[in-house]
């Protein structure tokens, strides 16, 4: 069934602002936390952080630092960390444990290899990888440079990551700062997600069943195609939890970087202590 109303790019990034309200708290529920960039800040980039607006520091990097510092302080708050493969089955039952949260992350460039990969392994959390399955390996791809098969290979080996369609090339923005995704014909976008799916397939004998829009943009052309290729769940960014009555292809995840922890999930309600009468 289709049912998109167009996600657009800008509203994902107003979803990142200090203005943005506390996250909602719903009892049955998790928090997907996305992540794109874990880098080591070096100087320049703190005097970039603290003097101007510099989009891909500010919207989509954590320091290795501060990723270091939201893991253990999830840990500490008892948070139940779940799989890809959890996060549906509880979704299709309609319940969640009790502070569950998803970690995740879009694109998979070296920053994540580099940086995140290491820390999550050290404390056993399981993660999720969207890939743009046609840029694996690409070491200039949007001033990125992505981890390579035999490098994903290994984080796939530790049994703690699982990995999911980013596309396989549409990963793009037109010239008026759209998602090129969302506004290609239905043929062209089928043809790249059975791509992505065949990828997944041939490399970690994956059926994939998922998909992380880029920029979290969709709409019911995306839908159509998601539909046909087999894709039952898809992945946008927005400041809210995911609850079971959500639809299947408009899943939110919160966007992660150096302020967006702190506000929104040091202050979430699920992690308040439950006093004893």
């Amino acid at each position: 069934m289709l049912f998109f109303n167009h996600i657009s790019v800008k509203a994902a990034e107003e979803s990142t602002e200090e203005s943005a309200e506390r996250l909602d708290y719903e009892p049955n529920s998790v928090l997907a936390l996305n992540y794109h960039r874990v880098r080591n800040i070096n100087w320049l980039d703190r005097f970039l952080m603290f003097f101007s607006n510099p989009y891909e520091l500010k919207r989509y990097s954590v320091s290795t630092e501060e990723f270091k510092r939201q893991m253990n302080w999830l840990i500490d708050h008892d948070a139940k960390f779940l799989t890809l493969d959890e996060l549906l089955k509880y979704k299709e039952a309609g319940q969640f444990p009790e502070r569950s949260v998803w970690i995740n992350f879009d694109d998979m460039d070296h920053t994540i290899y580099d940086n995140a990969f290491p820390i999550l392994k050290k404390l056993a959390i399981p993660a999720t990888g969207f890939v743009i399955t046609g840029q694996i390996g690409n070491s200039n791809f949007s001033d990125m440079n992505m981890i390579n098969t035999k490098e994903l290979n290994e984080m796939h080996q530790t049994g703690l990551w699982e990995f999911a369609s980013h596309t396989h090339d549409l990963h793009y923005l037109d010239a008026k700062n759209r998602s090129l995704l969302a506004r290609k014909n239905y043929t062209t976008i089928y043809q790249d997600l059975q791509k992505s799916n065949q990828y997944l397939k041939n490399e970690w004998d994956i059926d994939n069943r998922t998909l992380a829009y880029p920029y979290g943009e969709g709409n019911d052309t995306v839908a159509k195609a998601l539909e046909n290729t087999g894709i039952q769940y898809a992945f946008t960014l927005e400041e809210k939890v995911i609850t079971p009555d959500l639809n299947d292809q408009y899943l939110p995840r919160i966007l992660m970087n150096n302020s967006s922890f702190e506000r929104l999930i040091e202050t979430w309600k699920g992690f308040e202590t439950n006093e004893v009468d």
